[in-house]
């Protein structure tokens, strides 16, 4: 509440500034909420009673003087001090009240999409959703960032596990058969629902970027992993893009984990996720680019020298290290790049579609935010052992510069879009993100026959029935329950 004293005292005082400033000290005058929520987000000291908010200069003012709880007391004329009040800066002012402003846009959008369903049922949605989270939808999501951004954080890490568990029983099926029986058709939806939660919860919990990390969390990752890890290990584009996003929207304080990943990786995935991680945070970062392109440009360590591995790294680092020095020496190419390709992708795709508003004949005609989006959501495979994996990583690494610099609405299709060229949940898209993972692991091979009962012999419990029919069916119904479990399906 407003004193009625220092009101008419700083209402007074407005006489000091020019017309501009009038109008932005009037804002904040009748904003309490902006201004409690600059206070927050500008760090003044707690024990502070009074604060100096400038309206221009951030050493000669002019300043509007302003209560701790909000009460304004004067106004300071340029060139007048403030002695010791902590000062808000003019800058900190503008960029805290644009972040507002797109804050409430966003929670208007948040109320309208939640409708009778509630906080829950919108949270709710992002596991249901998958692949099918329109950019709309994100927006009205994301407003509940600031509420639920340990939440995320949590979901994030739960997910990515919950799929490593899943793996554990779903691999081992697929090393015996490249097409499960029906009874895993749920499981395998949860499956798809999880990966992209995972990738949603990624950006959802980083979207504050270097604040999203509560004290001590990096120590808990531990020292063999990454932030992205979860999403990177997967093997397609668009988690992959996602994870980078995340890696690069905190930055600085990952960067030393990333580099010292990228040195020691004894795996193809693990150098393809320490160089995206380093490549991310140079190519977000103005200030941290040089330390990042450094990196990049290290030599494999002696070990892996003539060895298939080392080939594989520098093949892998040298992609990274070509898109590094491309957005350097001509960032506008790079961009045109990402453009054509995701262009030349709508068109094709839409070729098979009815004409409509967004079936375009010609790539160039295509816009920019819907051709950038398709490209960072092309379901490509990076995996060792996968078709076309030389072109996946070109593709996934071309497309870093422009995603961890675009706003996180931009990684996802509009509805209009996204209703244009959807296709329903087919178990086949589960199986083809685990074969891949199976071939990467033990690439043209399958599990040798287990030890134990022929499947058209007579099975061992005495039930007089064929093995196939009695026992083997009731293991694999206990290890579809497993994987089930895992991933929290009803």
């Amino acid at each position: 509440m407003v004193s009625m004293g220092h009101a008419h005292h700083f209402l007074s005082r407005l006489d000091r500034v020019s017309l501009p400033h009038v109008e932005l000290a009037l804002s904040l005058y009748r904003d309490e909420a902006l201004l409690r929520y600059i206070f927050d987000r500008a760090r003044v000291p707690e024990n502070a009673e009074r604060v100096a908010l400038s309206l221009d200069h951030p050493d000669e003012g002019p300043f509007l003087i302003v209560t701790r709880d909000g009460r304004f007391v004067t106004c300071l004329g340029e060139g007048m001090k403030v002695s010791n009040l902590p000062v808000v800066t003019r800058g900190q002012i503008d960029g805290i009240s644009a972040k507002v402003g797109e804050l409430r846009e966003r929670m208007e959008a948040a109320k309208a999409l939640v409708g009778a369903r509630g906080v829950q049922g919108l949270l709710r949605r992002i596991y249901e959703a998958a692949d099918e989270l329109s950019r709309e939808e994100f927006v009205a999501i994301s407003a509940l960032q600031p509420l639920y951004a340990s939440e995320f954080l949590r979901l994030y890490l739960h997910a990515g596990c919950a799929l490593d568990d899943a793996r554990k029983t779903l691999l081992p099926l697929l090393r015996k058969t490249d097409k499960p029986k029906p009874a895993y058709d749920d499981t395998l939806y949860a499956y798809w629902r999880t990966l992209w939660a995972m990738s949603h919860f990624a950006i959802l919990a980083t979207l504050d970027g270097r604040e999203t990390f509560p004290p001590g969390f990096l120590e808990l990752l531990g020292e063999t992993t990454t932030f992205s890890w979860p999403a990177t290990r997967q093997g397609f584009l668009p988690f992959a893009i996602r994870g980078a996003w995340a890696t690069a929207r905190v930055g600085k304080p990952l960067l030393s984990r990333y580099k010292r990943f990228y040195q020691e990786a004894e795996s193809e995935l693990q150098n393809i996720d320490g160089a995206l991680g380093v490549l991310a945070i140079g190519m977000r970062h103005a200030r941290l680019r040089a330390e990042a392109e450094k990196a990049l440009g290290a030599d494999i360590p002696e070990k892996w020298r003539d060895t298939e591995h080392g080939k594989v790294t520098r093949a892998i680092r040298k992609i990274a290290r070509a898109i590094a020095e491309m957005e350097r020496d001509t960032p506008e190419a790079r961009q045109d790049c990402v453009r054509d390709l995701g262009a030349h992708l709508w068109v094709l795709i839409m070729k098979s579609r009815p004409a409509g508003p967004l079936r375009y004949e010609r790539a160039a005609d295509v816009p920019e935010d819907l051709a950038c989006a398709v490209a960072a959501n092309t379901l490509q495979c990076y995996l060792r052992g996968s078709k076309g994996i030389a072109d996946a990583l070109t593709w996934l690494y071309t497309i870093i510069p422009w995603a961890v610099r675009a706003a996180p609405e931009a990684l996802y299709l509009p509805r209009a879009a996204l209703a244009a060229v959807h296709e329903p949940f087919r178990p086949e898209l589960t199986l083809n993100v685990l074969r891949a993972m199976r071939d990467h692991l033990g690439p043209g091979r399958r599990q040798a026959p287990a030890e134990g009962p022929a499947r058209q012999g007579p099975c061992p419990c005495g039930s007089g029935k064929k093995y196939k029919r009695c026992c083997e069916e009731k293991e694999a119904e206990r290890a579809e329950k497993r994987a089930a479990e895992c991933l929290d399906v009803p």
